[in-house]
């Protein structure tokens, strides 16, 4: 006759079960240990891909942009400085003060039959900034049209002086003046019978740039007076 062998109660059982649960146990670790592991890689992705609360965007950590300096009158009342450099405007020039990108304006009353009178603008960019003298005089020529549909740059007229040891530098032209444009933020307007008078004067601190504009007689009148502002500038300070 078989005999049953009961095991409930045997050493072997008891050994068994031990090792059933040691096993659980340590899946029940791995698993444990694989979930932390993940959720630590999550937690850092996160941080990573999430900006810091008080992070300062970049445009806004980028300081913004200088003023254009505007001629000052110096407190004798004699003249105009700007950039280190004085000159002094006539008594018939009606100063409009600084705009924009114009450290200063000055306007003169038409002449004759003239329409309009005449205009000059100065600007100042800066020691390093504005361009140079070249660039700065072919642009200026660039904004002719010549009446027979020619090269502006041939027509254009250059000459040179010296004020107080600082260079100068001039262009003349006559023909239909493109007022406005793209650097103003719009079309050009077309105006027939203009003169343009371009100075670069050389200072200590940089380059200033004079621009005369007006029909043909109001310009050639405020031209002559503009160039005897020229020779006369001398260094301030």
């Amino acid at each position: 006759m078989n005999k049953k062998i009961c095991l409930s109660g045997s050493p072997l059982r008891r050994a068994t079960r031990s090792a059933i649960l040691s096993l659980g146990a340590l899946t029940l670790s791995a698993a444990l240990l694989a979930g932390c592991g993940n959720g630590g890689k999550d937690q850092a992705a996160a941080s990573q891909s999430t900006p810091a609360a008080h992070a300062t965007p970049a445009a806004q950590q980028q300081s913004p942009p200088l003023p254009t300096p505007a001629a000052a009158r110096p407190a004798d009342g004699s003249g105009t400085v700007l950039a280190a450099v004085a000159f002094t405007p006539p008594a018939g020039w009606q100063d409009l003060g600084p705009s924009n990108m114009r450290a200063a304006q000055y306007r003169r009353a038409a002449v004759g039959d003239d329409n309009a009178g005449a205009e000059v603008n100065v600007f100042y960019f800066g020691p390093a900034s504005g361009g140079g003298v070249d660039a700065n005089l072919q642009r200026w020529i660039n904004q002719m049209v010549m009446p027979d549909g020619g090269d502006p740059s041939a027509a254009a007229k250059r000459t040179s002086f010296t004020a107080d040891g600082m260079a100068g530098h001039v262009v003349t032209l006559e023909g239909t003046y493109k007022s406005g444009g793209p650097m103003m933020g719009g079309t050009p307007t077309l105006l027939e019978g203009y003169r343009l008078v371009g100075v670069v004067l050389e200072g200590p601190e940089g380059s200033l740039f004079f621009k005369l504009t007006g029909p043909v007689a109001s310009a050639k009148a405020m031209e002559a007076e503009l160039m005897a502002v020229m020779q006369g500038a001398r260094k301030a300070g």
